[in-house]
């Protein structure tokens, strides 16, 4: 079964092939074609950039934070999912009750969002060093509630 990321990488590919066969029929020779042909270019960069973004599910080229592929596809898993049944609601409401909210955020950041321990940091104006603390508490508490 195809998800909607695999049909939204589909149709870029398409579009990317109709594009390429569009810029490759132009007559680069007249001053407006080739005009044009720098245009698509242009748009077929773009296209190849939003592909492999889609594909890897993080920023291309980025070399730092941890590798999260298929993110896309783990969200839409998560979609889903099953509704909580009122115990594990009452379990998730006591986990996060006990957690300052600097925990909670950097938690729901990391584990909601998908964001790195970088990017919380930047977003939060905080060191990494700081963020990782709140996470590593955030998750010892909800050790010691599910325990």
């Amino acid at each position: 079964m195809k998800t909607w990321v695999d049909e939204l990488i589909d149709q870029y590919i398409s579009g990317v092939r109709g594009l390429k066969a569009y810029r490759d029929s132009l007559d680069r020779s007249d001053i407006y074609e080739a005009d044009e042909s720098k245009t698509v270019s242009g748009m077929l960069s773009d296209m190849r950039y939003a592909l492999d973004w889609m594909r890897r599910g993080r920023r291309p080229g980025s070399r730092k934070g941890a590798e999260r592929r298929d993110i896309y596809r783990r969200r839409e898993l998560l979609a889903q999912v099953e509704p909580l049944t009122e115990e594990e609601r009452q379990r998730l409401i006591d986990c996060v009750a006990v957690m300052t909210e600097r925990e909670l955020t950097c938690w729901l950041l990391h584990m909601a969002h998908g964001l790195t321990q970088n990017e919380i940091a930047d977003r939060l104006g905080v060191s990494r060093t700081s963020v990782q603390q709140f996470l590593n508490r955030a998750k010892s508490k909800i050790q010691q509630r599910i325990s």
